[in-house]
């Protein structure tokens, strides 16, 4: 049987997880000799090798002497990859049985669904403690989109229901038909991010593209630990923040035309710190306020850290982007104006 699909994990001082996450995707209800596993590994300093090693002779490990970030340890993954179809999955997730299949089956349907992801459970979703230790699928998970302030923000939806388009990829578990690689410029996650909205370029990218990128209900899978606002602020968590909103900045910038990402500055620049409403069922009101005052701070510091030293550096990819888009002019723009402002399905 020839391979569907080639599954890439990057993986990091994950020891804890990586048995868990290995486990669930080798046992899936597609043949076993349909797919590949991939790992790349990120210079981990705890066991995670030897335990890909030792109890995982049948995965393919790459061993990086140095911290890649995310996205440039799945472009390294994706040189090692032999199916037409590749899967990114991240090292903190399990999986159902149906998993798999599930995200594969709409680009076979129809051959403009170039990406598909999956709806995704987390810690304090109902369910989620049962569904990761019996890895059943559950009858509600929340898929991800971009909304009207240009946030990432989740949706509840049953996982019988038909897929969804969106412009948002979620990175955890995705799945990219290759046969667009060199309409995408020939990379598939922009290295550069090293962390961080790497999903949100792809996604922006591909729609752009008039591709269809879907989110795939049937395809749930339980996230261990997903990043969202609701975090304490430190300084890595700083530097983090720092980092996400000008990856968000440059995102946009690659797929919007001059005129139009102008038009879309107040969405990105207001709308930009109100994320923890989103969560708003998880801070006291007055931490709330707060939270929003002080994102709002990253916000601007990030854009302005992106226009002023990293525009230059990306004008190459987005001239690339610009180049191939076959939507039209303020596409984008009138996309995001017909969604929802906010998504509180956690509330």
């Amino acid at each position: 049987m020839s391979l569907l699909a080639s599954v890439l994990i990057v993986s990091f001082n994950d020891e804890g997880l990586i048995a868990d996450c290995l486990s669930s995707v080798l046992d899936q209800q597609l043949p076993r000799n349909a797919f590949e596993v991939i790992v790349v590994d990120n210079a981990s300093q705890d066991r995670t090798v030897s335990v890909i090693r030792e109890e995982f002779p049948s995965v393919k490990l790459v061993e990086s002497d140095v911290n890649l970030g995310y996205p440039a340890g799945m472009n390294r993954a994706l040189q090692e990859a032999s199916a037409p179809r590749i899967v990114m999955l991240s090292s903190d997730t399990v999986v159902p049985r149906e998993w798999l299949a599930a995200l594969l089956a709409p680009m076979e349907a129809d051959p403009s669904a170039k990406v598909t992801h999956g709806a995704m459970l987390i810690p304090g979703d109902p369910g989620f403690a049962t569904g990761v230790a019996s890895r059943q699928r559950p009858d509600w998970a929340y898929y991800h989109d971009l909304s009207r302030l240009g946030l990432v923000v989740p949706h509840r939806i049953s996982t019988a229901a038909a897929p969804v388009p969106t412009l948002h990829v979620a990175g955890a578990s995705a799945a990219l038909d290759l046969s667009i690689l060199p309409e995408l410029g020939g990379y598939m996650l922009d290295g550069d991010f090293f962390l961080d909205c790497d999903e949100i370029d792809l996604g922006l990218r591909v729609n752009s593209l008039g591709y269809k990128v879907l989110a795939v209900p049937a395809a749930a899978y339980y996230h261990l630990h997903p990043f969202n606002t609701a975090a304490s602020l430190s300084r890595r968590m700083a530097k983090r923040l720092l980092r996400l909103e000008r990856n968000k900045a440059l995102a946009f910038y690659k797929s919007m035309h001059s005129l139009e990402l102008l038009a879309c500055m107040p969405i990105l620049l207001i709308g930009g710190a109100l994320k923890p409403m989103v969560y708003a069922d998880r801070f006291p009101r007055a931490r709330m306020l707060l939270a929003i005052l002080g994102l709002g701070v990253f916000v601007w510091l990030g854009f302005l850290q992106a226009a002023l030293a990293y525009f230059p550096r990306y004008r190459e990819k987005r001239q690339i982007a610009l180049r191939n888009r076959r939507q039209p002019s303020f596409w984008l723009l009138k996309q995001l104006l017909r969604r929802p402002a906010l998504s509180n399905a956690h509330g």
